[in-house]
């Protein structure tokens, strides 16, 4: 009997092997159909270069952005991690946590990694530079790699990066310079430099080291943070800098807001203060908080040829004044009427000023807080886009009228304009003074104040303001006065009410000096990975170095001279020339003149036995400038453009004796050419250096003011 039920059971079993498979395949559909076990990753690089192929095309770029709407048509939880990259901005460049096709758990969150175009990885700092340049260069822009100095017994490895320019954790601005990494390379102890670990260290024992090293020391002040008041903040040359002995060099010790009126006015203009030029002691540059673009960021201040600071913008293609000539800065900004009141209005305190009075008197200078106000354009009109002088012109329908007083056309626009807090600046006193917009204030009181241990900018937001331009005839006067102000700077006169400053000061919308140090990367020597560069590219910078500055060609009381400036680099600028009051002639009642300039580079050659060195004109980069013979006349006087640049032409072979060398080994056809300029009898040594055109013998001497 018991046979009769085997078939049955032999049924059972197979149809619950049926159910089983049919489960099992039911549940592997499901699975691949992505129903549960999680999601897959799609391969989106693989789709793109496929359907790249199909379409015949180069391979589509994909967008990290387009990658999270797939991910989330997917029902997968994404977030978006930037990254530099030689891709452009916004690709897609992987997965961060997680491969292509790889199965993910649903509620996880996937990592999509999005180009932020190129830059410098906040991890190359202190990284061995051999690794760091490999990777940078994957950036697709050009990589420089600048010897450094550190200090003998620096606890940074020679062969390290010590910095870089843009700053670790900043983006690649202009593509064409590219990135510059600075390698860190031991000085032997014997070689003259300014190690750039001496940065935050005590100045004088820096100025001591480098003194007897043979170094010529200036030191000067410059705002600092608080912990590095006192102590080595930058230098001309700037920190890293191998020297040679006899070179000159600026160290800049860090101040605070006590020495503000030291720092920027100075105590030698007494009986009255005046405050005028920014000077050195601001350059730098100075970032909010959080960077997400450089360009709007970030200030950078700069100082020109002539000695005035400047805000560096893209368009800035040189450290002459006439390629940044808006961008100016000053504290001064006087009467509009021309020859009057520079010194009233820009004037405060002294002997001869008792507190209260002067035109600075209502400035935040004049005030002691640790705080002084800026700007652009300082203090004039405009006559439609361009700014003139009302003392001798006037503005008529957006046109200026030469020497006419019709002012109609004529308004005052609001310009660029800042606030310098030095470390330590009394905010509460600022706050309280009235300075700032009430409603600002109010606005401020609801964010974080700036950290005042630091120094940093404000600027002026002209979109907060209803009035951003006045008539001229509309612009207040001063009682007692006849003549008009800017009224768009606060504290000027008695109208300070009418512009008071936008915004009040935050955390976030402060600008905080960068105290990096930041190399010269242009003037420091180019090297290998490992910071290795050869002794005669080392000698050739420490000869540019010497030399560059402004030299004068002349017999001291004469009509003539030629003026040389020589950068840096070996290029220079030349302009001769040549006044005669007494020809004169129809149109030209006021005499004669001949001139003639032009540009060119110097290359080093060598260093002589005799302690000179020689250089060569590069006769392809030599050109005069104009068109020989022309003839113009202006203020009553004939200009022509001769040819050659006196003293210069023939641009051949050149002599240059340091500063230092003994004028009595120099030639007596040498001496002659100095007995103008220098005087009778001639200093026992040089002091700067002597340039001396070989063919004629000469000599142009360095310019010390």
């Amino acid at each position: 009997m018991a046979a009769t039920h085997q078939p049955k059971a032999i049924i059972a079993v197979i149809v619950a092997a049926v159910l089983v498979v049919a489960a099992g395949v039911t549940a592997g559909l499901t699975y691949h159909a992505e129903l549960w076990g999680g999601k897959t990753l799609p391969d989106i690089a693989a789709a793109s270069a496929n359907a790249g192929k199909q379409s015949g095309k180069a391979k589509a770029a994909v967008t990290a952005d387009s990658v999270v709407a797939q991910l989330k048509a997917k029902g997968i939880t994404s977030a978006k991690r930037q990254e530099f990259s030689g891709a452009e901005k916004g690709a897609f460049l992987g997965y961060g946590n997680a491969k292509a096709g790889q199965r993910v758990r649903s509620g996880s969150s996937v990592v999509v990694r999005e180009s932020a175009g190129p830059g410098v990885p906040s991890n190359v700092e202190h990284a061995k530079a051999s690794t760091a340049v490999a990777t940078l260069k994957t950036m697709g822009v050009p990589v420089h790699t600048k010897q450094i100095a550190v200090s003998s017994s620096s606890k940074l490895a020679s062969g390290t990066v010590i910095a870089t320019y843009p700053l670790a954790g900043q983006a690649v601005t202009d593509t064409t310079t590219g990135i510059y990494v600075g390698v860190a390379a031991k000085t032997d102890g014997k070689t003259p430099a300014i190690p750039y670990d001496a940065i935050g260290t005590d100045i004088n024992s820096v100025k001591d080291i480098l003194a007897k090293a043979g170094v010529n020391v200036v030191a000067k002040p410059h705002f600092s943070s608080k912990k590095n008041v006192g102590k080595l903040v930058s230098s001309s040359p700037a920190p890293g800098t191998v020297l040679s002995s006899g070179e000159s060099v600026t160290l800049y010790y860090g101040v605070g807001a006590d020495k503000v009126q030291e720092a920027t006015v100075g105590q030698s203009n007494a009986p009255y203060f005046y405050a005028s030029e920014l000077n050195d002691t601001v350059t730098g540059t100075y970032c909010k908080s959080t960077v997400t673009d450089v360009a709007k960021d970030c200030i950078t201040l700069a100082q020109d040829e002539n000695g005035s600071v400047y805000r560096v913008t893209a368009k800035d293609t040189g450290t002459s004044s006439d390629e940044h000539s808006n961008d100016l800065l000053t504290m001064c900004f006087p009467f509009a009427d021309g020859n009057a009141g520079d010194i009233g209005t820009c004037s405060y305190g002294g002997s001869q000023l008792p507190p209260g009075e002067g035109g600075m008197a209502k400035r935040l200078i004049a005030k002691q807080w640790g705080a002084f106000d800026f700007g652009e354009l300082g203090g004039s009109p405009s006559c439609g886009t361009a700014m003139f002088s009302p003392y001798d012109e006037g503005c008529n329908a957006s046109k200026q009228v030469v020497q006419d007083q019709d002012m109609s056309g004529a308004t005052f626009d609001m310009h660029d304009f800042y606030v310098f807090f030095a470390s330590g600046a009394n905010l509460d006193a600022i706050e309280k003074s009235g300075y700032f917009d009430d409603s600002a204030l109010a606005a401020a009181k609801k964010s974080s104040k700036p950290d005042t241990s630091r120094p940093f900018i404000l600027a002026r937001d002209a979109s907060q303001y209803d009035t951003t331009s006045v008539p001229y005839s509309k612009a207040p006067v001063p009682s007692g006065q006849t003549l008009v102000q800017d009224p768009f700077v606060p504290g000027v006169g008695e109208f300070s009410a009418s512009v008071k400053f936008k915004p009040a000061p935050t955390d976030a919308n402060a600008y905080y000096l960068v105290e990096s140090g930041q190399p010269d990367w242009q003037n420091l020597p180019n090297c290998d990975a490992n910071g290795k560069v050869s002794e005669a590219v080392a000698q050739e910078q420490g000869f540019w170095r010497q030399v560059q500055g402004k030299y004068i060609f002349s017999v001291g009381a004469g009509a003539w001279s030629t003026i040389m400036t020589v950068n840096v680099d070996g290029t220079f600028s030349a302009d001769y020339h040549d006044s005669d009051l007494g020809v004169t002639g129809d149109g030209y009642p006021n005499g004669s003149r001949s001139i003639a300039a032009g540009t060119g580079k110097f290359n080093y050659s060598k260093r002589n036995d005799d302690g000179s060195f020689s250089m060569t004109c590069d006769q392809k980069a030599f050109h005069q400038n104009g068109t020989v013979g022309d003839v113009t006349i202006k203020d009553g006087v004939r200009v022509e453009t001769v040819d050659g640049i006196y003293g210069l032409t023939p641009c051949g072979t050149f002599t240059v004796y340091p500063a230092g060398y003994a004028t009595s080994a120099l030639s007596d056809d040498v001496k002659s050419w100095m007995y103008g300029t220098v005087g009778n009898p001639l200093p026992t040594t040089l002091a700067g250096p002597l340039i001396v055109n070989d063919r004629g013998t000469f000599a142009f001497i360095y310019d010390q003011n």
